[in-house]
């Protein structure tokens, strides 16, 4: 059962993918605060991470650079999905160590099909 860790600071936003990914048979930890995320992150191994670009105390890009820091995690894919469809924020989110961006408003079943698509590259 693949391990996959949700950070958003949105309640509603987070519970809602951890329920579909959790319907898909993943075994899903949410946490509403990146430096939280980067503390559990370092405790347990995930097999992928999706991370809000915006958050409070560091953006997703930042956590995806220092998740790709931390041993385990560094060919973990990363998915970062935001409300920022500009091309700037996509090649930021790239640039920090992203392995793919997924813009806001998504369906659950694109998610769906992102999230596979990662797990099975990374498999």
């Amino acid at each position: 059962m693949p391990r996959v860790l949700v950070v958003d600071d949105d309640l509603d936003i987070r519970e809602l993918i951890a329920l579909r990914l959790r319907k898909d048979g993943h075994d899903v930890s949410v946490v509403g605060d990146p430096v939280e995320a980067l503390a559990q992150a370092s405790e347990s191994g995930y097999d992928l991470a999706i991370l809000d670009w915006t958050m409070p105390q560091m953006d997703g890009g930042e956590l995806c650079a220092r998740l790709r820091a931390e041993p385990g995690l560094q060919d973990a894919p990363i998915l970062v999905v935001t409300a920022h469809a500009d091309p700037l924020t996509r090649e930021r989110a790239l640039d920090a160590g992203a392995s793919e961006y997924l813009p806001k408003p998504f369906t659950l079943s694109e998610l769906a099909t992102v999230v596979r698509e990662l797990l099975d590259r990374g498999a």
